[in-house]
């Protein structure tokens, strides 16, 4: 336990001034909050000998707390939720007008997702070193990216903090619904599937051996299909090693080979040619895409350097380098929509509108619009694949019982019909 000295509101609005044993200064704000009072400062110190007075009010001489200790919070995953949360408090907090590092603290005690709060207590630790907000984000590039990062030191400069925090709040609270909505269309299939293969397994591992020692005990000639079946199923079994060998060395040479410049090119372009994953895909990136970009110019990034972030955020080396180029093309003097147009991967609805809207001066809400229609698409792409889909493998699911039952039951068909005769 610490002493900490305060200064603080009551609710009568008098000045308090006194100490209180905590902790951490994490916790002392936390009592003081508890004790109905309105926080202005409070320091680790012995009172009075950290104060200084001042002609119309008494503050607290700065110090700089120790860094949040990591731990394996740090290491759990930070959903797009819980950073919209952040941003959308950090937003509504600054402007009601309290300081910033007030704000964090603010937000650090009341942060359930315990990863993000040991986050947010870094960032308070590096404001009391005296770095500004994006130099504090910048330091945590594993959960503040690019785009943010950049966004918030050009609100810093242009005084617009809250409003670039709220925008990101929005574009995060919508990529999560979006994320959710896709999440819960293709739930469904995806317990299909997974109940497919498990019941194969099942097939393979238990059921199958024990009809086939059966019907090897009855010295007879069994149906074709019958010995297709168990023959498959033995080979599966006898080299199950080798087969998960193989497949785990397939997918390691795939990794390894996408970890590589041409492999990674390769791979981002084939993923956007696949029949209606490819499409659903490239919709997603573009609506991505122009919100970024919609937001990095309201949030007073220079076009250049939004294209910049934008062709890193994209994560999609194939479009990564068409934004790269329009923007050479950008930074030689071209417009926007004539730079896009020489790049196959946009679509003309998205050149044809940042045209107007560089021609009318409403880019940013042009672009918000593009990204809407897109996110539209596809939510109904997404829809449409597994309206297909569901269908698809519960008839590919039916015929592979019907073949295992066929196989195990035609045996006993057959030797019926002998025995009647």
């Amino acid at each position: 336990m610490e002493e900490f000295i305060y200064i603080a509101k009551n609710e009568k609005g008098d000045t308090v001034r006194s100490s209180i044993t905590a902790s951490s200064r994490y916790e002392a704000i936390a009592l003081l909050r508890e004790q109905a009072l309105t926080v202005i400062e409070v320091a680790r110190g012995t009172f009075p000998s950290r104060l200084a007075v001042g002609r119309d009010a008494v503050r607290l001489l700065p110090m700089q707390p120790k860094t949040p200790p990591r731990s394996f919070a740090s290491f759990s995953r930070i959903k797009l939720a819980d950073m919209a949360m952040f941003c959308r408090q950090l937003s509504i907090t600054i402007n009601a007008g309290m300081p910033l590092r007030d704000a964090l603290e603010t937000i650090a005690i009341d942060m359930d997702h315990p990863a993000m709060q040991l986050c947010v207590q870094g960032l308070v630790a590096q404001l009391h070193g005296g770095k500004m907000l994006s130099q504090a984000l910048a330091l945590q590039p594993k959960v503040f990216n690019t785009l943010m990062i950049s966004l918030v030191a050009a609100a810093e400069e242009s005084g617009s903090l809250p409003q670039t925090l709220s925008q990101v709040a929005g574009y995060l609270e919508r990529s999560d619904r979006l994320a959710r909505k896709i999440v819960s269309i293709t739930a469904y299939p995806l317990f299909i599937a997974v109940f497919f293969v498990i019941v194969c397994a099942i097939m393979t591992f238990f059921i199958l051996p024990k009809f086939q020692t059966i019907f090897t005990g009855f010295n007879t000639q069994l149906p074709l299909l019958t010995r297709a079946v168990f023959g498959s199923n033995q080979f599966i079994l006898n080299h199950l090693g080798l087969l998960l060998l193989a497949a785990a060395a397939l997918v390691g040479l795939v990794c390894v080979y996408r970890r590589t410049p041409s492999g990674r090119m390769r791979l981002d372009a084939l993923k956007l040619r696949l029949p209606l994953v490819g499409t659903c895909l490239r919709k997603f990136i573009m609506a991505r895409v122009c919100r970024n970009l919609a937001i990095m110019i309201r949030g007073g990034v220079p076009v250049t350097n939004a294209l910049a972030i934008m062709a890193r955020v994209s994560d999609n080396r194939v479009m990564e380098r068409a934004v790269l180029s329009a923007r050479e093309r950008v930074m030689g003097g071209a417009d926007i929509a004539v730079s896009l147009a020489e790049q196959k991967v946009f679509p003309r609805l998205v050149v044809s509108m940042v045209g107007v809207g560089e021609q009318s001066g409403r880019l940013p809400e042009v672009l918000e619009k593009i990204s809407d229609v897109y996110e539209d698409q596809v939510e109904g792409a997404v829809m449409v694949a597994t309206a297909l889909f569901e269908p698809i493998i519960i008839c590919v699911f039916g015929a592979v019982v019907l073949v295992l039952v066929l196989a195990i039951y035609m045996p006993i068909f057959q030797m019926g019909t002998a025995s009647a005769h």
